[in-house]
């Protein structure tokens, strides 16, 4: 039995950078991790990626790439508009597919990936790499047992202050941009994990368009057992204040992390009257990345590959499944539709 994974990156853009920095360091301690292959429709671009980060093949296309029997599973990185087409075609090649979020950029796309990797027998799997992050799954059991008393709301925000660039991945509706799929995201991800992916009762927004992308929104949730949750995300202004963060309300305290979307570090603070105006912080929550954070999901994906399975235990199909769910639900609220979904 095969006790390696020959790991390929298609499409070697600024993200992709990331994933490879992760690869690089795993597969220093830990020889399951293999950098294989980089495939790219520029073969001079793929030749230097290549070689900063050690993979032994490139190719000029992605063709070629999925063609090469030896790359046994495929991180895809390219825009969200084109992760449909190259999931499937990696699938269709026979390839294991971790896919960068939102793997698809509306439900049928997304369900026609998970059906197509079902089919093929070959695991498949969003990229959301916070759901492997350690000081999230820390502070998420130390809510669950009661650390900060009955949980009440959850609040972030991850706005981003961006330049107009019609050139843009983020300024182009037929790329799929926009604040919600690219940030957003990660908020929907940290309110409903915190609260144990209760389903939400009911959703209220506010969102600023322009030149048919969502630039602003603020989102309102409530989630079923009561507990409530809001957050902004944007990329055309930053939020004023915690701008990357979140807080976590419970009856007796609180919970901050700062850069909730890398978080290494959480603190509590537990009230100090009745009131709620006086808080001390009582405990810090931390573990530090081994690489860069990438590593986690990386690790995971090849663990489940190597063990037969064609589906995360941890970011599960349904999880991927609910996220895409809640953001096709506020694009429809908002009549915002891409280009290639018309």
């Amino acid at each position: 039995m095969k006790n390696y994974i020959n790991w390929a990156i298609l499409a070697p853009g600024i993200i992709a950078n990331s994933m490879a920095k992760a690869m690089e360091g795993s597969a220093k301690n830990d020889s399951r991790i293999r950098l294989y292959a980089v495939g790219s429709r520029d073969k001079e671009r793929a030749a230097e990626f290549a070689k900063k980060w050690g993979f032994e093949k490139s190719y000029g296309s992605y063709e070629e790439l999925l063609a090469a029997p030896e790359v046994d599973a495929v991180y895809i990185c390219n825009p969200h508009a084109f992760h449909h087409e190259s999931a499937l075609a990696c699938l269709n090649a026979g390839k294991h597919v971790l896919c960068e979020k939102p793997a698809g950029c509306n439900i049928g796309q997304l369900n026609e990936m998970i059906e197509t990797a079902q089919k093929n027998n070959l695991f498949f799997m969003e990229a959301m790499w916070v759901a492997f992050n350690p000081c999230i799954k820390k502070v998420c059991e130390f809510v669950k047992n009661g650390g900060i008393g009955e949980l009440k709301h959850i609040e972030s925000r991850f706005c981003n202050r961006l330049p107009y660039d019609p050139k843009g991945r983020l300024w182009a509706p037929e790329l799929a941009g926009g604040a919600l799929l690219d940030l957003g995201i990660y908020n929907i991800f940290i309110s409903t994990v915190v609260n144990g992916y209760n389903p939400i009762k009911n959703m209220t927004s506010n969102v600023k368009m322009y030149k048919n992308i969502d630039v602003w929104e603020d989102v309102n949730m409530t989630f079923e057992n009561g507990v409530t949750a809001n957050f902004q995300c944007a990329c055309d202004r930053t939020a004023g204040s915690d701008t990357h963060d979140a807080i976590i309300f419970g009856t007796e305290g609180f919970i901050t992390m700062e850069n909730f979307f890398f978080a290494q570090k959480a603190e509590v603070h537990k009230f100090k009257n009745p009131w709620g105006n006086e808080n001390e912080i009582s405990q810090v929550i931390e573990h530090k990345f081994y690489v860069n954070g990438y590593e986690y999901e990386l690790i995971h994906a090849t663990d489940c590959i190597l063990n037969g399975k064609t589906e995360s235990n941890v970011h599960t199909f349904e999880r991927s499944r609910e996220l895409c769910t809640i953001m096709d639900s506020l694009r429809k609220d908002w009549g915002m539709v891409y280009p290639f979904e018309k």
